[in-house]
């Protein structure tokens, strides 16, 4: 077992010795997990450096924080492993609506218990080198006893001019550039992620803030002598020394997982007999890589996790497993952004390249992908699901599901309405997307652990298709909002983000890249088709956009003080109620039709009958802000 030692710290009665339901008192137990692995086993193979690790006894060793929270005495019916998103916590505000500030008191904090009144243990395991928070020791690769270098690429677009611009990947920066002779950094400019590098002069920028009086030198910034320009992109490439072998994050999730199902289950019950992993946005993305190397079976290629639900994570991978990865990077291009983006095995028209994310089919496990509206307007979740030409819907595999949670963003419900993003302070130029996605994917959660059981087969995927004509360019929906005469300010979309090809070195097959990456042709961006109302026309529709009072989108252009007022704002979509549509309807008749909509999503599945109380209030609450708020 490649779990050798689960270093208990703390063992005490979750949440103040509440009750869930059927399940009764929760028990939390905090430790480390101590792995160790061998760097010969086939299994282990695909870890780029693995080799180069130091040994002890011919195994690698490495160790990372866990919290898990299961029934005090019943066996769970089903182990929850989180993936914690940058070193947090994600599932407790995810599934179970614990509030924002009771979060920051509690990272664990139970909201209104949901996981658990269903029987459900959760396990968060640390897994990323860099985090913050929870997080995973690994050990540096070294060749001929000599640290290893190479170079790493940052990518930066300020929201506003500046003469000093940080370089970490939302993140605290994970290396640092190398001194004397070895030294070697390059910073590039570019208007948008599809324009040329133009390389800048290095006597006119350096490592480090300018202050008053000189230069403050700090690795993690960077400052120009003529400044930074507000929504332009600066790459920044860089050399250094000393390489943490990155993919040891995804053998430690996939080594947690089959430990907490077996006899080494510290629970004091019979383990799960069944576990899920979870994971939204970079976690999300984390998954997807894992399906990708076929990290869902065990060392011994026994089952270790049974059922995944990437979320928001689009068609990408991620930074999780080359030479110098960061894994909080987002949007620069490398080898996370290359083909295969569908699960089954498929031709890339633009490469000829063959693959698919499902390569390695035995013991498959169940797979949901949810996405909302943002991923597709990102420019590659259409991808899951179409072929690189645009041209065909991809043939789904049988333990696949797909869901588009329509007319919502990445960062979920924005109430009340606000054009602020408070994560970063940027300002957008319409008030945010306030449609929540949360009963979708408690639904969509449920369903999965019931198809698991062998209980109910899934609902059927609801996505955009090419055949029907409800999935189209980008272009195509922004010429109907321009036409509809509504919207003054609408994106461009030649310059919004995307997938291309890319060329990043003769190693980069061995994980070691060269950048920044040379993009060639453009993979196809699209996006649902919208109805007469300007919302979207396919995928799970939930009353907001059903029965709309307003317009409801993936995107939102950047604020005009943001600079590149005509891409579009990350993380965000936009809601605009609007006179017309709310005119035409009376309280009483909004709230009769909406709980029309409510009770169709029930039968279909794509609710839980729980929840019906939940999106109810949802309406009235839209209703009473969009007699306010209507333009």
């Amino acid at each position: 077992m490649a779990v050798v030692q689960i270093e208990i710290t703390r063992r005490q009665a979750y949440a103040e010795g509440r009750e869930f339901g059927a399940y009764g008192g929760y028990e939390r137990i905090d430790g480390k997990l101590h792995y160790a692995v061998d760097p010969l086993d086939p299994s282990n193979a695909g870890i780029v450096d693995i080799e180069l690790a130091p040994r002890e006894g011919g195994m690698v060793h490495f160790n990372g924080d866990f919290t898990l929270i299961k029934p005090s005495e019943k066996q769970p019916r089903c182990l929850l492993l989180e993936v914690p998103n940058r070193g947090n916590r994600i599932s407790f505000r995810m599934f179970n609506q614990a509030r924002l500030q009771d979060v920051a008191e509690d990272p664990c904090s139970p909201g209104d218990g949901f996981l658990f009144e269903n029987g459900l243990a959760l396990l968060s395991v640390g897994w990323q080198f860099d985090a913050p928070g929870m997080k995973l020791d690994v050990p540096e690769a070294c060749e001929d006893g000599k640290r290893l270098q190479g170079e790493v690429v940052c990518q930066v677009q300020p929201s506003q001019a500046s003469d000093s611009i940080f370089v970490g990947q939302l993140g605290p920066a994970s290396y640092r550039p190398t001194q004397g002779k070895s030294a070697f950094a390059a910073l590039y400019e570019r208007e948008h992620t599809h324009a040329e590098h133009q390389l800048w002069s290095r006597e006119d920028w350096g490592f480090g803030r300018l202050v008053e009086g000189g230069i403050d030198e700090r690795p993690d910034h960077v400052w120009a002598r003529t400044g930074f320009q507000a929504g332009r992109f600066y790459t920044l490439v860089y050399r250094t020394e000393g390489a943490p072998v990155v993919g040891l994050g995804l053998l430690a999730l996939r080594d947690a997982a089959a430990c907490f199902r077996s006899d080494q289950y510290p629970g004091g019950s019979a383990p799960p007999p069944h576990v899920v992993a979870f994971g939204a946005s970079q976690t999300g993305r984390v998954l997807r890589h894992m399906l990708y190397e076929g990290l869902y079976r065990s060392e011994t290629g026994e089952t270790a996790i049974d059922g995944m639900l990437p979320h928001i994570a689009g068609a990408q991978r991620g930074d999780f497993n080359h030479r110098f990865a960061q894994p909080s990077s987002m949007g620069v291009p490398a080898c996370g952004q290359l083909f295969p983006f569908a699960g089954a095995t498929t031709t890339d028209s633009l490469t000829g390249n063959r693959d698919g994310l499902y390569r390695d089919r035995s013991n498959l496990p169940k797979v949901f992908i949810t996405n909302t509206s943002w991923e597709y307007w990102r420019g590659d979740a259409a991808l899951a699901h179409v072929s690189t030409d645009g041209l065909t819907d991809v043939q789904q595999s049988p333990n696949e599901r797909l869901y588009l949670f329509a007319g919502t963003h990445h960062i979920n419900a924005i109430v009340p309405l606000t054009d602020q993003f408070a994560l970063t302070g940027e300002r957008v130029r319409y008030t945010m997307n306030t449609v929540s996605y949360t009963p979708l994917i408690r639904c969509a959660l449920m369903n999965l652990v019931n198809w698991i059981e062998g209980n109910a087969a899934p609902p059927v995927s609801k996505v955009p298709r090419v055949a029907t004509g409800s999935l189209v360019s980008r272009d195509t929906v922004i010429r109907k909002f321009a036409e509809s005469g509504r919207f003054e300010h609408l994106p461009d979309p030649e310059v919004l983000t995307g997938l291309s090809t890319l060329q990043l070195g003769d190693q980069a097959d061995q994980g070691i890249c060269k950048f920044p990456a040379k993009q060639g042709q453009r993979y196809p961006s699209m996006v649902c088709n919208v109805d007469d109302s300007l919302n979207e026309s396919a995928g799970i529709r939930l009353p907001d956009v059903a029965v709309p009072l307003g317009v409801h989108t993936g995107w939102n252009p950047r604020g005009p003080d943001q600079g590149a007022p005509t891409q579009a704002a990350t993380f965000v979509g936009l809601t605009r109620f609007e006179k017309s549509l709310v005119g035409t309807y009376r309280k009483s008749d909004y709230q009769r039709k909406s709980r029309r909509v409510i009770d169709e999503l029930i039968d279909r599945r794509f609710v839980l009958s729980e929840d019906r109380a939940l999106l109810a209030k949802s309406a009235a609450i839209r209703f009473s802000m969009a007699k306010r708020f209507a333009e």
